[in-house]
């Protein structure tokens, strides 16, 4: 299958403009009607075709103001019909077509999801329902009108605000809903929603005073897991008012939860779509970092309101112009709730083990792509997460009062229209510099972090002069190659940095833009003496980069105990973590190192050294399996995951009395409500797992009994205490939990993916099992997410060196594909990093991306499968 390549040097402005759009829907038990009549107004004075995307749609008929279209007066293709000859005037054209929801697997468009009729139409997924030119920069206001039986589809919803619903005078068995949106939206934020559903309401009174109906939507008997999504809902729109000064301008807002989704959510314009893994929880079914989860994501869709929906992207291109600005709002929002200093250690790890990742891999990509095949494949880390971390290089280079200056004049000039990447950055450049302040940077140059693909590598050499106590820097910056980008040119890096010496902070914290290849920094009047201080380097994670600089284990030491940023302080810890696990991967374990780091890991414990348990659980966790692969010369993840297992048994028994000290102290707030001991429950799971790794028979008993109790967070942390060890705790617990939560299809998801990441000798046939299971339902994405997510992350499995695991994994992902390409290519993505492995394992995986490239295959996987092959 050839697709074609969209560019982004390609944009046109779409050469009619569509202000208003009625939709006329019509729920047969077959099929839908689906009529939408449109209010064209052409942007040019010569006659142009009007060209509409169209997929799996039954053309009925095409009138243009009041008369039919002939058919030689159009053209009609799989995925197009153009009209060759539209008026050069204003127009109304009504289309009449029929879709069938029922056998839509993709999950695009309207579909089918158990009982209800429910849509998705981010990226692409609106020319499914209906002809349209279905492109973000075509805004329209919408009036839609939903037509149903009654007993089947009580609920019938979209956008906006309700402006009538109730029975058919002509057949009383059906009723309408018309619902009006008076905001202009592009196509992908329409939503509609039809089912038997049960409705819970709450109210939120605005800055203005105005009262929004806020109303959340689930299937029968999950009413009682809808309180915390509301708080957070509340949490969300005060927090907003309160930073931003946006408020909510609709009279309802509304939320569904849906079992199959592709996505976490969807932003949909006061009609929010969501996973219900990301809506139904309390603390006896969610875990802590669950709760924080579903609080973060209902807070991402309702941010979206503005950036994203009032301001939206003018093409795919911009995705990050929407996407990376809510991710940082969102992560604002998270900090401010509860830890800053945690939740941005969360981000940094986060990103290090994913978007690190395939920044270094064949499907690297920048944040704003020239170019795609499938425009679904680039809802990717880089364009989140990365995207949000160029946001928040803004903010520390302009700091919070300039930053927040830029972004009221973006949302002032923006609003209602179809923005770029560059009308933000200039927006918040003006903006910043609005009462005559120099902006402190080039703005053309900082905007090549959008352009330019990978992670940016930052060396730093020190000289230190112990007469003038003058710490001199000598750094250097360069980005690796990635796929179609040879060669890359010097980036705008904001580098803070203190000196720390044995009391703590030495003299301010210092920001530093870094610009030029090579550049020099120095730090004066330090205190004389004969070793350099300790230097605390990129704090706060001030830059998105990889830091290559010698730093001795006394020194990261002493960070660890005396950093005044937590962020430094937790990465001075990682820095021992991984010289500890690297060094036990090449069998020449450095005990001297182990014994220190255990010494400082106690001291922590005992003396106080950390009083916040979220954060004390931060600095006791240990790098990710695939951060550790990145630093390998050749991956090996089978010994990686040995010696994660080997180091928590040693840890284990060295530092067992300290441990169950730790571990009672912990249990005082086990029962304490969310977010309230969160932290000890975390030290908790992290003190089983060493204990249980060390043979520690009472606590795996503990364990097991927790799986039973009151709190899902101590549930889960003591099965993944269990999984790697091979003692009948662990089946007994495995056990208990399906028991318990057999009828729970998202709790249960859990199970699937903590049975196919348990490593057994007979791993694989087990998932096979799992694959086959009654229970497991392979049209839900959550379900194929927790089976074969969870075969990437059982090692021994996955990587056998036969090859099993990688063969069995691509026979699974050709077959999803067949129903639903998203959810493949976006798996497909557990083979990129096929040439980093050993060769007896690199070549076992790449005869799996061979079997795959010789499959059909959607255009989604195939792009990606592509990338992946070694003659690309």
């Amino acid at each position: 299958m050839t697709t074609a390549t969209t560019r982004l040097a390609d944009y046109r402005p779409y050469p009619f403009q569509i202000p208003n759009i009625e939709l006329d829907v019509v729920v047969e038990e077959q099929h839908i009607a689906i009529s939408s009549s449109m209010q064209i107004e052409p942007a040019l004075t010569t006659k142009v075709p009007l060209v509409l995307q169209g997929l799996n749609l039954e053309l009925d008929s095409i009138v243009i103001n009041g008369s039919s279209v002939p058919t030689d007066a159009y053209s009609l293709s799989s995925s197009e019909l153009v009209l060759h000859q539209p008026p050069i005037h204003p127009f109304e054209l009504k289309i009449i077509c029929r879709i069938d929801p029922f056998n839509n697997t993709s999950l695009e468009g309207l579909y089918a999801s158990e009982s209800m009729l429910t849509s998705q139409c981010e990226a692409e997924g609106f020319r499914r329902i209906c002809f349209h030119p279905d492109r973000p920069d075509v805004l329209s206001r919408y009036r839609v009108r939903i037509e149903a039986d009654r007993t089947r589809y009580p609920v019938l919803l979209s956008n906006g605000n309700l402006v009538s619903k109730g029975p058919l005078a002509k057949d009383p068995m059906r009723h309408e809903a018309i619902w009006d949106d008076p905001y202009p939206k592009p196509a992908y934020l329409f939503a509609l929603v039809a089912g038997a559903l049960q409705e819970v309401q709450a109210h939120f009174k605005t800055t203005s005073g105005r009262s929004v109906l806020l109303r959340l939507h689930v299937e029968n008997g999950d009413e009682p897991y809808t309180s915390h999504a509301l708080d957070s809902l509340k949490k969300a729109m005060t927090w907003d008012e309160k930073v931003y000064g946006l408020e909510y301008d609709l009279d309802e807002y509304n939320i569904v939860a849906v079992r199959h989704f592709n996505m976490g959510a969807m932003e949909n314009k006061s009609l929010n779509i969501f996973n219900s893994k990301l809506v139904l929880a309390d603390s006896e079914c969610a875990t802590d970092g669950e709760l924080e989860r579903i609080e973060s994501v209902v807070a991402h869709e309702y941010f979206h309101n503005w950036t994203g929906n009032r301001i939206t992207c003018r093409d795919w291109f911009q995705l990050s112009l929407k996407e990376g600005l809510t991710v940082f709002r969102d992560q604002s929002f998270t900090a401010d709730l509860h830890s800053k200093a945690v939740k941005r250690i969360e981000d940094v790890s986060m990103l290090r083990n994913t978007q690190f990742r395939e920044d270094s891999g064949p499907t690297s990509h920048p944040v704003k792509p020239s170019e795609y095949k499938a425009i679904d494949n680039f809802y990717t880390t880089t364009i989140y997460e990365k995207g949000a971390e160029l946001i928040r290089m803004l903010h520390t280079l302009l700091g919070q009062q300039r930053f927040m200056a830029g972004m009221a004049l973006y949302v002032q000039r923006f609003d209602g229209t179809a923005a770029t990447t560059e009308d933000f950055i200039h927006s918040i450049a003006e903006g910043a510099c609005a009462n005559g302040e120099q902006l402190g940077f080039d703005l053309d140059q900082f905007q090549r972090w959008y352009h330019q693909s990978g992670t940016p590598q930052v060396c730093v050499k020190r000289h230190w002069d112990s007469q003038g106590g003058t710490l001199t820097l000598e750094v250097s910056q360069f980005t690796p190659p990635t796929p179609g980008q040879p060669s890359k040119a010097p980036l705008v890096i904001p580098m803070a940095l203190a000196v720390i010496g044995p009391n703590g902070r030495i003299g301010e914290e210092k920001l530093v833009v870094l610009d030029q290849d090579t550049q020099s920094v120095s730090l004066r009047d330090l205190p004389r003496q004969a070793k350099p201080p300790a230097l605390s380097i990129f704090r706060r994670f001030s830059a998105p980069i990889t830091l290559q600089m010698d730093v001795s284990v006394d020194e990261s030491l002493q960070l660890l105990a005396l950093d005044d940023d937590p962020v430094a302080r937790w990465e001075a810890g990682q820095r021992l973590w991984r010289k500890i696990l690297l060094a036990r991967a090449r069998k020449q374990a450095d005990k001297p190192l182990e014994e220190r780091l255990a010494l400082a890991l106690n001291q922590l414990i005992t003396s106080g050294g950390e009083s916040d348990p979220s954060f004390l659980a931060m600095l006791f966790g240990m790098p990710g399996l695939a951060e550790l692969e990145a630093a390998q010369d050749v991956a090996d993840p089978l010994m990686l995951y040995q010696v994660y297992q080997s180091l928590k048994s040693w840890l284990g028994v060295k530092l067992s009395d300290p441990l169950q000290n730790l571990l009672e102290r912990s249990r005082l707030n086990w029962g304490a409500q969310w977010p309230a001991g969160q932290g000890e429950r975390m030290l908790t799971g992290l003190t089983w797992s060493w204990l249980a790794a060390a043979g520690d028979c009472e606590v795996r008993k503990e364990a097991v009994e927790a799986v039973n109790g009151p709190s899902m967070s101590l549930a889960r942390a003591a099965l993944r205490a269990l999984q790697p060890v091979e003692c009948n705790e662990r089946d007994e617990a495995l056990k208990s939990f399906y028991e318990r939560w057999q009828d729970r299809p998202v709790i249960l998801d859990t199970w699937f993916a903590l049975e196919a990441s348990t490593p057994r000798s007979d791993g694989l046939e087990q998932i096979k099992q799992l694959l086959d299971h009654p229970r497991f339902d392979p049209m839900a994405p959550n379900a194929i997410r927790a089976v074969l997510g969870g075969l990437a992350s059982n090692p021994p499995v996955f990587h056998a060196i036969d090859g099993s695991g990688y063969n069995f994994m691509a026979d699974q992902l050709i077959a999803i594909d067949q129903r639903n390409p998203i959810t493949a290519s976006r798996m497909v993505k557990v083979f990129s990093r096929w040439q980093t492995y050993a060769p007896s394992r690199k070549e076992a995986m790449h005869r799996a991306i061979d079997q795959l490239a010789s499959a059909e295959l959607s255009a989604n996987t195939r792009e990606v499968v592509t990338l992946m092959q070694p003659e690309h």
